[in-house]
């Protein structure tokens, strides 16, 4: 064994036996090192995850019926299911499941474990907010989610609607990766279906297993010898926690680290200079965003939320804080797809904006708050905009936190203003779009639509729900793309409480000697396949 190799072997192996990050030397051949901030991770229970990082985790320690191609957009591929089949009416989905799954704890894997893992996190209220506008709850699931042998799934819908999406859905959110539930159920506290243990453990039936996790510091997958599936080559994968970009850049510079996400702007533009490094943007439907708490007297008032739209340097953002990260997007649904519309090209305008407030009754302006990730290009954003709304009498002081300081306030309807990212991350169709960020089918707070930003920022608007579900609907092509800019229109007509400033894209770079790395625009990137050539 070369010595630069033993080294590497022995600082992970003191990772993994104290928990510390290793000091600096080349990553082993057979071990991944990813250097990204870990302040959003809260749990890896697939229902109950935030953030991207424990999505991207948990891709690779759970299954998923069927796995979403992470280059052709709404091209599905069996994973779980080596089949499926829509109805002809349209309103169920049949999978098929492999018969020789096991999970990594050796129990069997079988329809009961997937239909359990759905109705955990509705039982549990954790999770599964774009399912539960489908219609789903928690005392319908057993009804609808049947399971007539031990590998096969009927997946009925609770009411009309494009099975597609369903099937966009079961590919790609955590609530539907399939736990095991026999282990589960062994560390059960208080009915809490295993999600104590969840946090902090894993019961799936991936490549891997989830052998470290400690907070702000270091999560381990180690490869599971009692996978189903091909071996992956790929020993272990290390995410350390790395906030600061340039000891990312550092890192990468060194071959101390083969994959940085998150890094700043500055650094990834010199590192692209390096022939030992590439580069990866990887876009995503998610939108950064300003968001206002309606439930907060200032921003119910739509004159403020005018003078709100006037008070972004949309430009300025985008040109210099978001290169790598997003491009103009002043709408909620995205270039490229059915029933965009061009951007209504918004400007800092702060007299404009001043005027607005005059006429809403603060004339002087007014004090608030904006809720902030402390990581860049967050606190980059909530920065910028500190600026131009004291242009326009509005004293801002930014709090910033982790993902649930931040994320956390938003779900619980706390907050005056938000710099964030989200929407529909998967980007593929308008109607998924427009629901993640203008629909809220029931305001009430006890709703819990968590992945919906209206219905986050207090948002409603009975006229574009009903628009919204007749669309959907729509069996005819042009009429169903007429309706989905009527709705955008009508959308920009209320003012709404959420104002995307730019699409999002996810930069990584990464060492030029990883083969069949692939970045999910989903966050589901899989590493079963990811080797190094050296």
């Amino acid at each position: 064994m070369k010595f630069r190799t033993l080294l590497a072997t022995l600082a992970v192996s003191a990772l993994v036996g104290l928990g510390n990050v290793p000091a600096f030397a080349k990553t082993p051949d057979d071990q991944l090192v990813i250097g990204v901030s870990l302040v959003n991770m809260l749990s890896l229970d697939p229902a109950a995850m935030s953030g991207r990082e424990s999505m991207e985790m948990n891709s690779n320690v759970y299954d998923q019926l069927v796995e979403s191609d992470p280059v052709n957009l709404g091209t599905y591929h069996p994973r779980l299911a080596k089949s499926w089949e829509i109805a002809d009416d349209h309103m169920s989905i049949t999978f098929k499941l492999r018969d020789d799954v096991k999970f990594n704890s050796g129990n069997p894997l079988t329809a009961e474990d997937f239909i359990w893992s759905f109705w955990r996190a509705f039982k549990l209220g954790i999770g599964g907010s774009t399912l539960r506008v489908y219609g789903y709850t928690a005392d319908n699931i057993r009804e609808l989610v049947t399971a007539p042998d031990p590998h096969t799934i009927v997946m009925r819908l609770p009411k009309p609607n494009d099975p597609m999406l369903l099937l966009d859905v079961v590919s790609s959110t955590g609530v539907l990766m399939v736990i095991d539930k026999k282990l589960a159920l062994e560390h059960a506290k208080d009915g809490d279906e295993g999600q104590a243990w969840l946090t902090t453990h894993s019961a799936g039936s991936g490549p891997y297993v989830l052998r470290n996790w400690q907070a702000n510091n270091s999560v381990i997958l180690e490869r599971s010898d009692d996978y189903w599936g091909e071996k992956p080559k790929l020993r272990r994968i290390i995410y350390r926690h790395m906030p600061e970009s340039q000891s990312q850049r550092l890192a990468l510079q060194r071959a101390d680290i083969d994959i940085a996400m998150g890094m700043a702007v500055s650094d990834i533009t010199a590192l692209q200079k390096d022939e030992k490094l590439k580069t990866a943007p990887v876009r995503s439907g998610n939108v950064y965003y300003l968001a206002a708490s309606m439930k907060d007297d200032k921003y119910a008032n739509k004159n403020v939320r005018l003078a709100l739209r006037h008070l972004i340097d949309y430009e300025g953002i985008n040109n210099t804080i978001l290169p790598f990260y997003g491009k103009l997007l002043q709408r909620p649904v995205p270039p490229g797809l059915p029933g965009s519309l061009p951007d209504p090209m918004y400007k800092f305008d702060a007299e404009l904006a001043k005027k607005y407030l005059a006429e809403a009754g603060y004339p002087n302006g007014f004090s608030t708050t904006i809720r902030v990730l402390a990581d860049s290009p967050f606190v980059n954003i909530a920065t910028a905009l500190q600026a131009t709304l004291a242009q326009g009498g509005i004293k801002a002081e930014i709090l910033t936190g982790n993902g649930d300081q931040v994320y956390g306030a938003m779900r619980a309807r706390s907050f005056e203003l938000i710099v964030g990212r989200g929407g529909d991350r998967n980007g593929s169709n308008a109607y998924s779009a427009l629901m993640a960020l203008a629909y809220n089918p029931n305001n009430a707070d006890d709703a819990k639509l968590f992945t919906l930003q209206a219905w986050r920022t207090g948002f409603y608007s009975a006229e574009i729900n009903e628009m919204l579900d007749q669309a959907l609907l729509e069996p005819d092509a042009a009429k169903q793309k007429k309706m989905y800019e009527d709705i955008q229109l009508l959308y920009e007509q209320l003012v709404p409480s959420l104002q995307p400033i730019s699409l999002s894209y996810d930069t990584v770079v990464y060492q030029a000697d990883l083969v069949n790395y692939i970045p999910h625009p989903f966050q589901n990137t899989r590493y079963r396949d990811t080797y190094k050539q050296r």
